[in-house]
């Protein structure tokens, strides 16, 4: 016995502490483990310049494509656009004009999975089958990656940078995808528009 508390006493709040450190998420800290650091891509860039970065994803159809390669002509922007391998293969005259345009192309995965619920191998997989198919149709090998409703998580990053792909997201969303109007989409973007965005 040690004063008023036994041995079997003396354990149990030691158990009981311990689990409140880890409950607390500071027994990480005081035990030196820790959690791997978040693995972000590039939502935005700092610069004091007034310019933006324009992407566009294709993973539809192409029923747009010629009106939105001329409105960017005529007003001298260049976009990324982020094109799915299986797009790709319904629409190869479409991408052969976007890259004869001048814009860039980058990679949306090869068949619009949610990148998080794969493994590293049928990540690469990903990446690689519309890589491949980008570079025979516009002749470069795209380098850049936007996942497919922007899931990410540490493991879809590290691998498409450990292939030497880097990962964008956005930080300035349209969500065209919910049916807004024109007036409603341009307020959103331009009304939330920084530098870097």
């Amino acid at each position: 016995m040690y004063g008023v508390f036994t041995r079997k006493t003396l354990f149990a709040l030691l158990v009981i502490l311990i689990v409140v450190l880890i409950l607390m998420g500071v027994a990480g800290n005081v035990m030196g483990v820790s959690a791997a650091p978040r693995e972000l891509p590039i939502y935005s860039v700092e610069t004091p310049e007034k310019v933006l970065s324009l992407g566009i994803n294709c993973a539809w159809d192409d029923s747009d494509i010629d009106e939105i390669l001329k409105l960017l002509d005529e007003r001298g922007v260049k976009a990324t656009f982020f094109v799915v391998g299986t797009w790709a293969d319904h629409y190869p005259d479409a991408v052969r004009r976007i890259a004869a345009a001048g814009h860039e192309v980058g990679s949306h995965s090869n068949t619009h999975p949610d990148m998080t619920k794969l493994g590293r191998e049928e990540i690469a997989q990903q990446l690689d089958a519309s890589g491949s198919k980008l570079e025979a149709l516009t002749g470069q090998r795209p380098v850049l990656f936007r996942a497919p409703s922007g899931a990410y998580n540490n493991l879809v990053v590290s691998t498409a940078r450990a292939l030497g792909w880097e990962v964008i997201q956005w930080s300035n969303d349209s969500l065209d995808w919910k049916g807004l109007s024109v007036e409603e989409i341009t307020a959103r973007v331009a009304g939330a528009a920084g530098p870097g965005d």
